[in-house]
């Protein structure tokens, strides 16, 4: 296999791979996906070890390098192949979408992923694969749901997370929230956040990036 050629390691039942992804198949950037399921623990193995030591997911491999982190994976990306309009041509630009990036796993991902752990992942896998009891996922949601509708989307005034310009950082925000939908949360009270989501469900590469978390959805 080339080394020139883009592997991502994941199961797209995670949020950060699938921001990865979609962001790979909006770009058209061939790559292939080895799977490396959530629910049998494969992250834990010795092989994928050998990748990410960290035992977590993604990573993504190329040109005999091995990158992990999903945020700094997909700035890698769009910046390796030169796509900087979706991280910024100037500085200026690009610490606008490192802010919301920074901001992300505290402000909303911590809380999002133990709301979809306590709902789903447990109950379906057991707590050999997730034990998060994060007592604070119901309260903390929607705080992070509020800033992003006030603080980034600016209630509607911005198109975007960072604006008018689609980047890393609404990818990384809407796959985050898209598992919420798996349980069934109520985005009604969030205006913004609904016209914000819907223009995403519109761009290329959502059906296919999302198909395996719409499955949860609608079983829930």
């Amino acid at each position: 296999m080339s080394d020139n050629k883009v592997i991502l390691y994941g199961d797209l039942l995670s949020q950060p791979v699938r921001a990865v992804y979609w962001f790979l198949k909006i770009n058209k950037i061939e790559f292939e996906l080895h799977e490396i399921l959530l629910g049998k623990k494969e992250a834990r193995t010795e092989e994928y070890s050998k990748i990410n030591p960290l035992q977590k997911m993604p990573a993504l491999k190329y040109k005999g390098e091995i990158y992990i982190e999903s945020h700094n994976i997909l700035r890698f990306l769009a910046q390796e192949f030169n796509l900087n309009q979706y991280y910024g041509e100037t500085l200026k630009e690009k610490t606008k979408v490192d802010t919301y990036l920074d901001w992300h796993h505290l402000g909303i991902r911590t809380y999002a992923q133990s709301l979809f752990a306590q709902k789903y992942l447990m109950p379906k896998f057991g707590t050999g694969l997730y034990n998060d009891r994060n007592l604070n996922a119901e309260e903390g949601v929607p705080i992070g749901l509020k800033q992003i509708e006030n603080v980034f989307l600016k209630n509607g005034e911005n198109k975007y997370i960072v604006g008018d310009r689609l980047t890393i950082a609404d990818f990384s925000c809407y796959c985050e929230l898209k598992q919420l939908e798996g349980i069934k949360y109520d985005f009604s009270p969030y205006k913004s956040i609904e016209k914000w989501r819907k223009q995403m469900e519109s761009l290329d590469g959502y059906k296919e990036t999302n198909e395996k978390i719409n499955e949860v959805a609608s079983q829930q």
